[in-house]
């Protein structure tokens, strides 16, 4: 049923080494035929497949891994006198074989080389970013000329699910942030009497900084890594090739209803979190003797619009950026499953660091602004 027996003569004296039989997934040799080669003390081997009455892609496998281990080991293989009726298997496995990529893993780079890789990755990423940012540009000026285009049903689940999910640790971390300044600031300004000041402290603090940042820091471990391993599952499902194949704009179908959403869901995650803020603030004030009075009054002699403007300004833009990012990670990820873990790992990442960058710059402009 299988054929004839494999069989294997030699090698001789001159290195020559005889094929017989049938060399198939059936009859295939046991033992290591390399090692036994190899004891004989030849240099060069040469393979005579004549004798050969049958030969699959299996057999001709295991004799180009022959091949191989035996290279390795400085020997030189040659084949000669394939019988006609197996030379189409024997020529289409040794074509085959030289189209498999070599898997084996490249050379540690230099710290030189490992530098300039990573400066050009750098750069990639960041021509890659901007593109995406512009593509999504031309896409939104397209949306307000011809808003009726827009998926607007999408847009508002989106906003919805961003906003209604985030509530709870919105609430809890702007909570504890106004907790905690509160209190670490009235043990140094008690010493002094002026802890009455606290509430100017930590009522700007909340309002113009840390209440728009927080929450883009809250949305970027969840909206943003969501809309990144979301994104990437399509792309690793080709359903995202599928739609450019049937000519729809993955960036007009997809990432533009997320940025859309979550832009315009963040300063309302933002207002709540400076309330939560405030109120842990208050509680503390309280705490150390002032009536809640005194905390709204003080806050409200010397908060004004700037402040307010401020902070909803750094929010609207937290949020594009925060979605902008995500979205961008995510179609640009690769096409394997470690491709979406990868992607919402860097999209994250790409966040945070982009956000702390934007606020320095944002202190910055509004110190020189006076505003």
């Amino acid at each position: 049923m299988h054929g004839q027996p494999f069989t294997l003569k030699g090698p001789d004296g001159a290195g020559r080494v005889l094929l017989g039989g049938d060399l198939n997934a059936f009859t295939a040799p046991r033992g290591s035929l390399a090692g036994m080669l190899v004891k004989s003390g030849n240099k060069e081997i040469t393979f005579d497949m004549s004798g050969l009455v049958g030969l699959d892609l299996n057999g001709a496998a295991i004799l180009m891994d022959l091949e191989k281990t035996l290279g390795d080991l400085g020997v030189r293989v040659s084949f000669e006198g394939v019988p006609e009726e197996e030379k189409e298997i024997w020529e289409l496995a040794r074509d085959t074989s030289a189209k498999i990529p070599d898997t084996s893993p490249p050379a540690p780079l230099g710290f030189i080389p490992a530098t300039g890789k990573m400066i050009m990755d750098f750069l990639k990423d960041g021509y890659e970013l901007t593109m995406f940012f512009g593509e999504v540009v031309i896409d939104g000026i397209g949306l307000l000329l011809r808003p009726w285009t827009g998926r607007w049903a999408t847009t508002l689940k989106i906003a919805e699910r961003s906003v209604v999910d985030a509530v709870p640790v919105t609430i809890l971390v702007g909570f504890l942030v106004g907790l905690i300044l509160a209190f670490q600031s009235a043990m140094v300004m008690q010493l002094f009497g002026v802890d009455i000041f606290v509430a100017d402290l930590v009522g700007l603090a909340i309002i113009r900084e840390l209440g728009a940042l927080l929450t883009a820091i809250v949305l970027t471990g969840r909206s943003g890594s969501a809309f990144s391993s979301e994104l990437a599952s399509m792309k690793t499902n080709q359903e995202i090739d599928a739609m450019v194949t049937m000519g729809l704009s993955p960036v007009k179908n997809l990432a533009l209803p997320r940025i859309v959403a979550l832009t315009f869901a963040t300063p309302i995650l933002t207002v709540l979190g400076d309330m939560a803020g405030l109120l842990g603030g208050n509680v503390v004030m309280v705490a150390i003797g002032h009536p809640v009075a005194v905390f709204w009054k003080e806050l409200s002699g010397h908060l004004d619009l700037s402040d307010i403007f401020t902070g909803f300004f750094k929010s609207f833009v937290f949020g594009f950026t925060v979605a902008l990012v995500g979205c961008q990670r995510g179609l640009f990820a690769g096409s394997g499953p470690s491709d979406v873990g990868e992607a919402t790992t860097l999209g994250v990442v790409t966040n945070i660091i982009l956000i702390a960058i934007l606020d320095s710059l944002f202190a910055v402009l509004f110190y020189v602004l006076d505003w």
